[in-house]
Parts: C-alpha cells; structure tokens; sequence
C-alpha cells in the first residue's frame, strides 16, 4: 500500500489550493503584462535570393597593364616617366628609398605575423565553438493543457463512491453519517453490543467518525465500534455462512476457514434438528488483520474532522493529486531558475557562421599582405621598379602630393581588356558555357567587374587551388575575359563568382533562427493588431546559404517579427518596434 506524507499545516494545504484554483492563471497573466518582446519588420530581415553560386578566385594572367600602388609616399626617391611617355619591357619607372623600404617591409612582416595569429586565435575559436554543447534557455513553461489533464485524473479518482459499487453493504470509507451493518437492530454502541462496519480492506475513517464515537465532554460515553474486512464472490457482493446463534446480539461473523462448509448450509436443517443459526457474512481470510476494534472511551483528542486514516493499518491517507504536485514542481522550478551560461543551438550556429566569416576576412588580409610584401621584397635590392608591359603611362603621380587613398600612383596601360582564369565544378558543367557572365571582386580595391568567359577545358584540374565546393567532384578551368579592365593589374587576384538556378531567385527567405518547430510544424512569433506576440505557422521550403530558410506561406515582408527565442518570446507578450538586428 503506498502512503503518502502529511501535509504540514493547513495553511500550505490552501495555498497549494489556491494556486491550483486560479493562481497559475494569475501568475502566467502577471508573467505576460510584464515581458516586451522586441520587433521589427520581416522585410527588415528578408535575405532575398539570386540563385545557387559557384565560386573560385583566380589571378589576372596577360601582360596588358601594370599599376603600382604605394604604401608610403615617403619610400619613393625618384619617379623616371611622365604620363603620356611611351615605355618598353625593363624600362624604369620609379625608384624606392631602399632604407625606407626595408623598414616597411619588417613592417609589413609584422603585419602578417599579426594577421597569421589572428587566424590562429579564430580558427582555435571556431574549432571550440564547433564541440560545444548548445544549452536550453527555455524558462519553466506552465503547460496548462497538462495541468487541466491531471486535474481531470484528479476528479475521476476523488469520485470513490462511500460504499462498495457491488455491495451496498460494504464501505470504501466511513463517516459520522455512516450506518453500521447491524443498524436494523439498534445496537448500544458498547463492547457487548458495538456498531458492525463491513468494509474493503483499503477502507478509511474521516476525524469526523471517532469524533462521532468519542466520550463527550459533558460526560458522555464513547461508543465501540467494530470493522471487518469480508470474503466477496466473484460478482464482488458478501459471501455468507451459516452459523450457531449464541444467544447474543453482537452479530460476530463468520469464520472464513468454515465457508466452504457452512455457507450452503439452510436455516432450515437447524431448525429441523432443533437447533437455532443465523447467516453471518465470512471474514476474509486472505487480509491480516481483517478485524480492528475502536473504543470511543479511550480517544482523549478531538480529530481534525477532514483528515482521514486506513481503517487496518493506523496510517494517515493523503489523496495523492498529481495537478497539485504539477504546480509544486512548476513553481519551485520557476523560483529557482536561472538562464544558463552558453549558447542555445540557434545562437552556437550564429557564432560559428560570424567566426567563419571573420576567418574567411583574415585570410583575404593576409593574402593581401603577402602579395604587398613580395612585390617590396622584390624591389629592396635595387630600389628600382621597371616597366612590365609595353605601353604608355596612363597615370604617374608625385611623390609629395600623393595620398594613399587607394588608387594606384603609376599606370602603364598596353592592351585593353584583361583575363583571369578560374574553376568550376563538373556538377555544373550543364548550366555553365562560354558566353556565361562571371563576378570578379578584387581582394585589393575590392571593385567588381564582369568577365565573360571565353574557353572551358575539357579536361579536370589536378586540384580546385582556393575554390569551394564538393571535394569529391571533378573541377575545369575556364578562362574569362575583362573588357573593361581600368582599375585592374597584372598579378592582381580576384574572386570569382558564377550564379546559377536564375529562374529561381526572389521569394521570401528568412535566418532559420527565426524559426521553430512544434509537433513537425514550424512557426514564427510575430505581433498581432493588439501589439502582442501570437504564433504563427507558416510553410517552408529550401534552406539557402546554410542559413536561410523560404517560406512559402504564412508570413509577409509587412509582419512583425520577433526572435523567437529567451523569456520574452511568449505568446500574450507586448511588443515594441525595434531597429535591431538577431543576425
């Protein structure tokens, strides 16, 4: 039999009473009037699409032109040509301090060394934030649904019926109404004569009843009373016997070891012999003991009237109420929590997608740097610096007025038009052809131009150089053309980028963490005409970039949304328009 512990006062008995009742309610709606959920327009946060991308970065290859950018003006000593002069291969354009020089290129090796463990320190970073464990920051969550269904089970188990649903006769619990079994016969209430209850073995006893029992304080007698557990048949009703009557009125049952015997047993065939019986229920054999006796005399306290004890084992019952024991445990979680340290699985993802991009910016400077510091490197020996195309000079500035603002200092233009040659993968050979458009992004001025590509091999290249894409997959050069190439020199990298799948940019696609997922289906937390944060489902489609996500259905540029994330994102809760930004 599981025995469940007293509750300690009365007072915690209402309490939990009283938040059952209607506190929850009070306390979610108090919860909700003081959370502000942040909001902004999903336009704001719209992606848009313009296709899947390959990408790839290559050099630009022919000799038609040749810039020279300065990183110091202090470094130039002597500039040898004019703009407008005519120049041929080897020809000198300007000369380095080489002094100067070599101070700027130990400067320039700091730099890169300082690049280099800025790469080390992110990439050290990444791989950290890659064997994280995202945490949980969902606050306790009051799961009304659940408490209503404990409720329901609450009430179902509380409507026990006081007698036994079979035999009316037999009590599942007694109070200071109930009428003993030997009630027709008007018993005194003493040992001789005490009340008779018929009873499950699992009975109980409300205070009420032995104060009902107990000696009065006006003087009064306590009463007897006397509780047997019964033998039931298979229907669940009394099963009886026949056996002597002793002259007496107490109405003692049956033994149980003499049912087999004795139950079939007719009044009759006594009476035949001359003997007088009487048919008694039997006491079941099987419970230990079966039998408990109360003398009301010996009861000095007055019971608290509503509390209740098992009739056969003394113990106090404590209906068990698993919506009470919900709340407990919901409200001891919601005083004791705190938001724990780390990251969720949504903002891991975002720290791990801004470490990237801050690697993949730390890579682009020091190849930058690279590149600045072997074309120093090169002239450190002499100072000089000759002409690499044949051409006229385009643009020679002076020494003491240049500003290092990003252009070059000195021009020798030859041919118009530059190439650049890059890779693209066999899974896109179908959608990729000469006369296709590629996207050129210098990694030094960071200008873009368009390239038309002219040729693509027939054959894969051994490796994909700094190229992007499914390592297992074979890759082909192809080499594009620049037209209009001002801006542009030989040597100077580019990254390249061909976009494919045009037929299926537009719609609307949104950063996944903006989207959670319930029961299978995904939803949004966005502001209704009140101002207040509801759910919204929507319908999704394909994940682009690895970040965003298309929704099809259920959302509008013109919707209020909010990150659906930390104790703020609640239904019920108020909103307000915010500029900010969760990606």
């Amino acid at each position: 039999m599981k025995i469940k512990k007293v509750i300690i006062t009365v007072a915690v008995v209402a309490v939990v009473g009283a938040a059952a009742a209607g506190g929850v309610y009070a306390y979610k709606s108090y919860q909700q009037n003081q959370l502000v959920a942040e909001v902004q327009r999903v336009g704001n946060i719209s992606w848009g699409y313009w296709g899947d991308s390959a990408t790839s970065y290559g050099m630009v290859t022919n000799d038609s032109s040749q810039e020279i950018y300065l990183a110091d003006s202090k470094t130039v000593k002597k500039v040898y040509v004019e703009e407008g002069d005519t120049v041929e291969v080897g020809d000198p354009l300007l000369e380095y301090d080489t002094a100067e020089l070599r101070i700027e290129i130990e400067r320039k090796k700091l730099e890169l060394s300082n690049i280099q463990n800025d790469i080390a320190i992110a990439t050290h970073a990444l791989e950290t934030l890659k064997v994280t464990k995202p945490v949980d920051k969902t606050p306790p969550f009051l799961d009304t649904d659940l408490q209503q269904k404990y409720e329901e089970i609450n009430a179902t188990q509380n409507r026990m019926p006081e007698k036994d649903v079979n035999d009316s006769r037999i009590y599942n619990y007694i109070t200071e109404t109930s009428l003993p079994y030997n009630a027709a016969d008007n018993p005194k209430g003493t040992k001789d004569d005490p009340y008779i209850f018929y009873c499950n073995k699992d009975a109980y006893v409300y205070g009420s009843f032995f104060n009902s029992i107990r000696a009065t304080e006006n003087g009064g007698d306590g009463k007897y009373a006397v509780f047997y557990v019964c033998k039931k048949d298979s229907s669940g009703k009394m099963v009886f016997a026949t056996v002597p009557v002793s002259g007496d009125n107490t109405g003692t049952p049956g033994d149980s070891q003499d049912t087999e015997s004795t139950e079939t047993v007719e009044n009759t065939e006594n009476a035949q012999n001359g003997r007088a019986s009487s048919s008694q229920p039997v006491l079941d054999g099987s419970v230990s003991p079966n039998t408990v006796s109360f003398d009301g005399n010996n009861m000095p306290i007055i019971y608290d009237s509503e509390r209740m004890w098992y009739i056969f084992t003394g113990e106090e019952y404590v209906p068990d109420s698993a919506a009470d024991n919900y709340l407990d445990d919901f409200f001891n979680s919601a005083m004791e929590w705190e938001e724990p340290v780390g990251y969720t699985k949504e903002e891991l993802a975002q720290a791990i997608w801004e470490k990237e991009m801050e690697i993949k910016t730390l890579d682009i400077q020091r190849r930058q740097q690279e590149l600045q510091l072997q074309n120093m490197q090169g002239t450190a020996s002499d100072g000089m610096v000759y002409a690499e195309v044949a051409g006229v000079v385009k643009t020679a500035g002076d020494p003491d007025e240049y500003q290092n603002d990003g252009t070059a200092f000195l021009v020798v233009s030859g041919d118009e038009g530059l190439y650049v040659s890059g890779t693209i993968s066999e899974l896109l050979l179908g959608d990729v052809a000469v006369g296709t458009v590629v996207s050129a992004n210098s990694w030094e001025s960071g200008m873009t131009f368009d390239a038309t590509i002219t040729e693509i091999s027939d054959y894969p290249v051994n490796n994909n150089g700094w190229g992007e894409g499914n390592p297992n997959a074979s890759y082909y050069a192809y080499t594009a053309y620049i037209e209009d190439s001002s801006g542009l020199r030989n040597g100077e990298y580019l990254d390249l980028t061909i976009s494919t799948n045009q037929s299926e940019t537009g719609g609307l696609y949104i950063e996944k963490a903006y989207v959670r997922q319930e029961d299978g289906k995904s939803y949004c937390m966005i502001a209704d005409e009140n101002d207040q944060l509801k759910k919204q489902y929507v319908v999704t489609g394909k994940t682009i970039y690895g970040s965003a996500v298309e929704i099809k259905s259920g959302l509008t540029e013109d919707d209020r949304i909010a990150f659906p994330y930390g104790k703020n994102a609640v239904e019920g809760a108020a909103v307000e328009e915010s500029s900010n930004m969760y990606w």
